[in-house]
């Protein structure tokens, strides 16, 4: 485990958390898409050797599996739906800009490593 992705890690969920409770808008939808796919990248890294774009490709594609997931309402179709945990973790509505965010948060969150990865051991 890399110290550095732990303290990332730790931060983004801080930081997701507080928008949870008391984000509002653009923040809460979209910000917190975003925040949630950096969070996922570092999350992966930490406890992984895989590649930064392996690593990219996974996050993304996890990402579009829950928002296709949303489209079909696939927690309903399952019976978890009324469940909180199952709420966080699937979302509740499908939005087509979603798919933006969770692309500008790879991004970032592959950049962003870039540095990152070459202290890596």
């Amino acid at each position: 485990m890399r110290l550095i992705y732990l303290l990332l890690v730790g931060v983004l969920s801080a930081v997701l958390a507080f928008i949870a409770v008391f984000g509002e808008g653009i923040l809460r939808t979209h910000g917190a898409d975003v925040i949630v796919v950096i969070w996922l990248f570092f999350l992966i890294r930490m406890v992984t050797m895989f590649s930064r774009g392996l690593v990219l490709v996974a996050v993304l594609a996890i990402a579009l599996f829950v928002e296709v997931g949303q489209m079909f309402d696939i927690a309903g179709q399952l019976g978890l739906a009324e469940g909180r945990g199952a709420r966080l973790a699937f979302g509740t509505t499908f939005d087509p800009l979603d798919f933006i965010a969770y692309t500008v948060g790879g991004v970032i969150a592959y950049f962003a490593d870039g540095p990152l990865a070459k202290g890596r051991s």
